[in-house]
């Protein structure tokens, strides 16, 4: 029998207890293991970040017009996105005593802050750089432009297509621009680490299904 549990935005921890002769046969198949393991989980976890409200949300909806992204600056960001969580996923096998271990790596701070800094998650404007993938995956509710407001009212072509642009505060009664709430993350809370969390049962019966499927 398989037990052990799944700390997503942790340890990434499965223990497979199923007694030594089992974790012998773990061990001699860690390469087959760790493929498919891999695998499976990277289809999960890429599954659920499309699914996502805040990557939807970027690629055709208010987040893409609150940071002024053209549709092609947004797909190549979550583009680039998914190809580097895909790419550190890491699969380790490891005997420990007379059990094996399947040790699942997903994500981690410092992860979450190289996404924040991939070259396409800013792009630059008359006013300097915009480090829009920055501000949404680490800087919460927090005011990100302290001199300018989110006008939305604007006439004519914008960058996003939509009907936002900002505007310097000249008058009382005007919010510095921040992110949106709905969508705002710090480091080690942000909508990548809410899409794997969501599927974390998910991906800890993969991991399982998986090292016996590599087995039959």
């Amino acid at each position: 029998m398989l037990s052990g549990n799944l700390t997503i935005t942790d340890s990434k921890l499965f223990s497979d207890e199923a007694g030594k002769a089992f974790a012998e046969l773990v061990d001699k198949n860690a390469n087959n293991i760790s493929r498919l393991v891999k695998g499976n989980v990277v289809n999960i976890v890429r599954a659920s970040l499309y699914d996502s409200t805040t990557i939807k949300s970027l690629v055709n909806g208010v987040l893409r017009d609150d940071f002024g992204l053209t549709s092609s600056m947004s797909t190549a960001a979550v583009t680039q996105i998914l190809i580097y969580i895909s790419s550190n996923i890491e699969v380790q096998i490891k005997k420990s005593g007379k059990y094996s271990k399947v040790i699942l790596h997903i994500i981690g701070d410092k992860d979450i802050a190289n996404i924040a800094n991939l070259s396409s998650g800013s792009f630059e404007s008359k006013g300097g750089s915009v480090p829009w993938l920055y501000w949404l995956l680490t800087r919460g509710t927090e005011v990100v432009i302290g001199d300018f407001w989110l006008f939305a009212g604007a006439i004519g072509r914008t960058r996003s297509g939509g009907n936002k642009i900002m505007k310097k505060i000249e008058s009382t009664g005007r919010d510095p621009f921040r992110v949106d709430p709905s969508h705002a993350g710090t480091i080690d809370d942000n909508f990548i680490t809410r899409a794997i969390e969501s599927v974390s049962k998910d991906i800890l019966d993969a991991v399982a299904e998986s090292t016996i499927g590599a087995l039959s």
